[in-house]
């Protein structure tokens, strides 16, 4: 087989002819033209292999040894003489009036798949941002048809589409993005939710504490047990510890209150997780203030609550830490109780449920990184496209 053929195999054209090939520090250009053969006149559909002339067409291709390719295509223009037209030759690799191949056009979407920003894929792939954007246009990620059994819904700050907050919606069990929405408003939601059939098979629905959440979940999901996640309700209680202290160092020694404020993660920590030199920091720091002592001990109560085994003896645990909080009397423990009255109900049917926001949350930050790359997405299809081709 004469080297050609093995040359033509390589860059994806079998039945080209390899004229020549230039070779300069960043660009690589290929000349070729295809087998002259018979073919069909698009007009009338009578076969002809009548050449009309020759013109060439550069066209851009894959990176080729790292460097920016362009073919030098010379085509043929045929001509019929049942009709009287001439037409160009067909060829596959570039759509009609396009100056790209469809090849180099999903060879930059797929880095896409990357959180890297569109103007990088760009100029490493020798194309304008626009060319990738247009692309992208053509990738359609349609709305689901049926709801998975654990639904998990949060929202971020996308500021796309003149809305502030999309919403997005995830499958925890098989770890994959559902659905982005354009904006986390009641109105949307129900808009969104109502075209779906299967309400009723949802089995778990995991929230943060929104009110507007929790009434769309008792509205579509009957059958879902409403599950806050363990995330959102934990740190009501650091940061009233962390309030506590804050208001206690504000009287002491401005030596103390450094120290204090360095050793805070001590104080958030669990016990048994300390070792022997920082449980005996903790208990200097304890002796300082009483308010601080109980505190700390209400911090730990709520930590072994977390660690029920079931939903029967969270039940308790859960009743003991309300009324120690409220004994306590410290302020800054209110906001706990506030919240353990409202949210309580859907926080106990976490320990009935394995499954919690954290995929959720994991993705909220790819989808934080993927907006501060291209600093920002004014156009929601573009951002959901963007988000669905890297995470999904």
């Amino acid at each position: 087989m004469p080297t050609n053929d093995f040359t033509s195999k390589l860059i994806g054209l079998e039945d080209a002819i390899i004229e020549n090939i230039e070779c300069s520090n960043d660009k690589t250009v290929i000349h070729f033209s295809l087998m002259r053969k018979t073919v069909t006149c698009p007009f009338c559909s009578s076969p002809t292999n009548k050449i009309h002339d020759y013109r060439v067409s550069y066209i851009k291709d894959i990176p080729i040894l790292g460097n920016h390719t362009t073919l030098a295509y010379r085509k043929r223009r045929y001509h019929c003489d049942c009709c009287n037209k001439h037409f160009y030759e067909p060829f596959s690799l570039v759509p009609k009036h396009c100056r790209t191949t469809t090849r180099l056009a999903w060879y930059c979407i797929n880095f896409l798949a990357d959180k890297i920003s569109v103007q990088s894929v760009a100029k490493h792939n020798g194309v304008s941002p626009s060319f990738i954007f247009r692309r992208m246009k053509d990738i359609s990620f349609s709305k689901p048809n049926r709801l998975p059994q654990v639904l998990s819904m949060d929202e971020f700050r996308g500021n796309a589409g003149g809305q502030k907050y999309q919403g997005i919606l995830t499958d925890p069990v098989k770890h994959k993005v559902f659905d982005i929405l354009p904006s986390r408003s009641q109105a949307s939601l129900i808009t969104y939710f109502k075209t779906f059939s299967n309400r009723k098979d949802v089995k778990y629905f995991i929230m943060d504490m929104n009110q507007s959440y929790r009434e769309l979940a008792e509205t579509f999901f009957p059958n879902a047990k409403i599950v806050i996640d363990r995330f959102h309700y934990v740190r009501y209680v650091t940061w009233a510890l962390e309030n506590v202290r804050k208001r206690i160092q504000k009287s002491m020694h401005p030596s103390k209150r450094k120290y204090f404020k360095r050793s805070r993660r001590i104080l958030l920590s669990h016990y048994n997780k300390l070792n022997e030199e920082s449980k005996q920091a903790l208990e200097i720091m304890l002796t300082q203030s009483n308010e601080l002592a109980v505190a700390y001990h209400l911090k730990e109560k709520f930590y072994e609550f977390l660690a029920s085994k079931d939903r029967d003896e969270a039940v308790k645990r859960l009743k003991f830490f309300i009324l120690a909080a409220q004994a306590s009397d410290l302020k800054e423990f209110k906001p706990v109780l506030t919240m353990l009255g409202n949210w309580s109900k859907y926080i106990l049917n976490s320990f009935d449920c394995p499954y919690t926001n954290g995929f959720t949350e994991g993705i909220n930050n790819s989808i934080k990184v993927i907006k501060r790359t291209a600093y920002g997405y004014r156009n929601f299809v573009s951002f959901r496209n963007r988000i669905m081709l890297a995470l999904s």
